[in-house]
């Protein structure tokens, strides 16, 4: 299925274009796709996995640094909605691939059926990342808001998981009902908080892999519940 997304989605693709590729598997799909279509594209990643991949297969790429305008961009996400709110959390780089999705005219996210809902289950938790000198002071922010608050740990070294900007990223949970856009706004203002993966009214289409075919999806505006 993922390879169907890819497949798809480079038929959105135009020679000339600037393109914003995330991370993930789908997108991996995508490169190669992009490396068989023979497609002259310039891109631009956050993903330092997907770096590699592009100098693999021969996509020439540009710094994010000096970019300023991308003209469609493909990512993956751990869930969607209708609306196509979107958790990015396990990846822990949600901060420069929203700088990605801002600059890009169109943010196409691929996403097969199993993590499309009516609304975000929430399986996954919302990642904050958190510049160091905030470290107390956002948790304490965060959990007078109602959420549990774990900062996440590396497997094999000792100590907190640094991002790719040095901040740390902390996983966070929420016990009580309240829609997304309140979420999303309280996240936003609480200093400190370089960012955070709910990618809320972000997306302008997505693309569906099922088994029995693919879907495109373009967002809706409406409010909803966790």
């Amino acid at each position: 299925m993922k390879k169907k997304c890819a497949q798809k989605a480079i038929s959105m693709i135009e020679d000339g274009m600037t393109i914003g590729l995330g991370g993930g598997q789908s997108i991996a799909f995508l490169i190669k796709e992009l490396e068989k279509s023979e497609k002259m594209i310039l891109a631009v990643t956050p993903s330092q996995d997907t770096l590699e991949l592009c100098l693999k297969y021969r996509i020439p790429v540009r710094s994010l640094e000096m970019t300023d305008q991308i003209d469609i961009a493909f990512d993956g996400c751990d869930e969607l909605d209708e609306n196509l709110n979107a958790l990015k959390s396990c990846g822990g780089i949600h901060t420069r691939e929203k700088i990605v999705a801002v600059m890009a005219k169109n943010y196409v996210l691929l996403a097969d059926e199993q993590k499309y809902h009516k609304t975000l289950s929430f399986h996954h938790p919302i990642t904050i990342e958190v510049i160091r000198s905030a470290r107390a002071a956002v948790k304490k922010s965060l959990k007078n808001m109602g959420a549990s608050v774990i900062e996440r740990h590396a497997d094999k070294k000792v100590g907190l998981v640094v991002s790719d900007d040095g901040n740390y990223l902390m996983d966070v949970r929420f016990s009580n009902s309240s829609s997304l856009d309140e979420i999303n706004a309280k996240l936003n203002r609480i200093p400190g908080i370089v960012e955070h993966s709910l990618f809320y009214q972000i997306a302008s289409k997505a693309i569906i892999a099922s088994e029995n075919g693919i879907q495109i999806i373009e967002r809706k505006n409406k409010s909803e519940k966790i």
